[in-house]
């Protein structure tokens, strides 16, 4: 996600590249006395200090000082009814969180669903069959559609969110393949469109604040 959103977002980009911004996995978000481990933090660089990415890298990995982006990514891959509502509670809550600690950041979601028609649960001895998986699928993405969505600097839900469907059975781990039944493009759940509007967000709020 890192290196897609310096890829295509040109402010990102020229703020990665002097090391104006930095990233770092399962970052504690906290505000009063709620800490959130969100998945991805993207934000200020610690001490102010402006060291560039090493060659190579797309961003330089380091604790952000305060975050402007959080991502939270969660799965559904078996049990898909059940889950589904489970992660979209989580992601109620992500941007909840995460408005708490800045109105202007970034809360974005990422679920991924698997649409294997067989699943091994490390949890069970027995293979689970999943009955048309393109239903459950459709399904979870109505449900993704409905969670809540910002629709301005300070409205609450999340800024951005994206469905990447996969097929898994966790048996043959290295056929796993992304999925026809995912978003289209177009789609608002679409990968592209995700990085796309954290972009646009990113730009409009944090490149005036820079100015």
């Amino acid at each position: 996600m890192v290196e897609d959103l310096v890829r295509h977002c040109p402010t990102l980009a020229r703020e990665a590249a002097s090391g104006a911004v930095v990233y770092s996995h399962n970052h504690d978000l906290t505000f009063g006395h709620a800490t959130w481990n969100t998945d991805l933090a993207i934000g200020l660089p610690p001490h102010g200090e402006l060291i560039p990415p090493s060659a190579g890298e797309p961003m330089r990995m380091a604790t952000p000082a305060t975050t402007r982006i959080a991502i939270e990514a969660k799965s559904v891959m078996t049990e898909h009814r059940k889950n589904i509502k489970n992660r979209k509670r989580d992601l109620e809550a992500h941007h909840a969180h995460v408005h708490d600690y800045d109105a202007q950041a970034i809360a974005g979601g990422i679920v991924v669903l698997n649409a294997a028609a067989e699943f091994q649960s490390p949890l069970r001895p027995d293979v689970t069959l999943h009955k048309r998986p393109e239903a459950l699928i459709a399904h979870c993405l109505s449900e993704l559609s409905n969670v809540t969505m910002a629709s301005g600097a300070h409205a609450a839900g999340l800024d951005a969110k994206c469905a990447l469907v996969v097929d898994m059975d966790n048996i043959h781990l290295d056929s796993t393949t992304y999925s026809a039944l995912g978003p289209d493009v177009g789609s608002p759940l679409h990968w592209d469109a995700f990085i796309q509007r954290i972009c646009q967000l990113y730009t409009s709020r944090f490149a005036q604040r820079a100015s």
